[in-house]
């Protein structure tokens, strides 16, 4: 009795699964990502932010400040350990996926993952002055819209 209640449930299953993956509702088509949800308007206004890591071969951690203008523009002003400070303006740009880059007048390169609505966005630093590795990472968050 109990084996043939396997075999009966068995092919239930399969037409189940059979039915599931020919159901129109499993295979629709998603609604895609717009196509342009980011841009450098995404980034506009103040943001604050704090990066730890190592410049030029050696432990760094700085906090700062940038204002993005929304236009490609950002000037920043930071204080890092060992008594750097400074302000440097550059550009920026901003991908339809939200994915940023910035190059900053001392050779630092910078990516960044941006929040579709700009609020905030993960970034990373991978190039710097000197021939020593650097390697920076950290948050922005928007203050000032």
């Amino acid at each position: 009795m109990v084996v043939r209640l396997r075999l009966l449930s068995l092919p239930a299953l399969l037409v189940s699964l059979v039915s599931l993956l020919w159901s129109p509702t499993a295979w629709a088509e998603q609604p895609s990502a717009p196509s342009s949800r980011c841009n450098v308007a995404t980034l506009n206004g103040t943001y604050l932010y704090s990066s730890v890591g190592m410049l030029d071969g050696k432990l760094y951690a700085e906090a700062g400040r940038e204002i993005y203008d929304g236009k490609g523009g950002v000037e920043l002003t930071y204080r890092g350990t060992g008594g750097a400070t400074g302000t440097m303006r550059t550009t920026y740009s901003v991908s339809p996926d939200c994915i940023g880059t910035a190059v900053y007048p001392y050779g630092q390169s910078l990516v960044s993952f941006i929040s579709p609505d700009g609020s905030r966005f993960a970034y990373t630093i991978t190039r710097g002055p000197g021939d020593r590795p650097t390697v920076l990472s950290g948050w922005e968050i928007r203050v000032v819209p």
